[in-house]
């Protein structure tokens, strides 16, 4: 039986959002295994997934942009067991290179040009830093994740997330993807999610309904901007217009 919860405030609230953030959380750690003595920030609404990742020893802050309970927004302090605030993604009141990890989840839902929240993530970021997003895959990512808040969530292909983390001055390192069968038969128990994905890993590589993308900077990743008026300014300055008398 599917579930229609959408909202991340209520979703993660369920035993179904309980599995969910259980099984993408569990990638996480496999992305980063130890996180003692490091700063993590998450953005968009990561402290469900923050929680999976806390073991002890680090320091990790959510700055949720998705209460819509203004009660919740107003009193946040702590969620899912992790410190908590209300910010707008795009203008943190965090000082550059804060964080040693940043991620991302539910941080591009509803942005036409997701550049300005990637940028302001790269900017609390330590320039050794690492940032680790989740986007559903559009290889019918958001037909399988139908009953999540990912299914609201703006879709990628992987050339994509190059793309417009390139552009963010970000580059693509390593990848992973979880729920490779619809959310709503996955998200049922933690063992069961487990079993699917690894048959899905073994079976149809590449076709997760979420993709883990772990970035880091890079300064000479940003795409070039075009040269075209310049050589067509140096071909009138250099080869003779037709019909043009020489001067002696």
């Amino acid at each position: 039986m599917q579930y229609v919860t959408q909202s991340p405030e209520s979703f993660y609230g369920t035993p179904q959002g309980h599995v969910c953030a259980t099984l993408v959380g569990e990638r996480m750690r496999w992305l980063w295994p130890d996180l003692h003595g490091l700063r993590v920030a998450g953005m968009g609404w990561a402290g469900p997934c923050l929680a999976q990742l806390d073991e002890g020893g680090g320091e990790y802050v959510a700055l949720n942009s998705w209460a819509t309970d203004t009660r919740l927004a107003a009193h946040m302090g702590s969620l899912y067991g992790v410190p908590a605030c209300q910010a707008e993604i795009t203008g943190t009141p965090l000082r550059t290179g804060a964080f040693d990890r940043v991620v991302l989840v539910h941080a591009l839902r509803g942005r036409d040009n997701p550049l300005p929240a990637l940028r302001e993530a790269a900017r609390i970021m330590r320039e050794d830093g690492r940032l680790l997003l989740a986007v559903p895959s559009r290889l019918l990512g958001g037909s399988r994740l139908h009953g999540t808040p990912f299914a609201l969530d703006r879709a990628f292909t992987r050339r994509a997330v190059r793309r417009v983390l390139a552009s963010a001055m970000l580059r693509a390192e390593r990848w992973d993807e979880v729920l490779f069968m619809p959310a709503w038969l996955a998200c049922r128990s933690v063992r069961g999610g487990r079993r699917m994905d690894v048959a899905g890993k073994v079976l149809c590589p590449g076709a997760g309904g979420l993709l883990l993308v772990e970035a880091v900077h890079d300064l000479y990743s940003a795409r070039p901007l075009p040269v075209t008026g310049l050589r067509r300014w140096l071909a009138r300055a250099v080869v003779p217009q037709p019909g043009a008398a020489r001067r002696m």
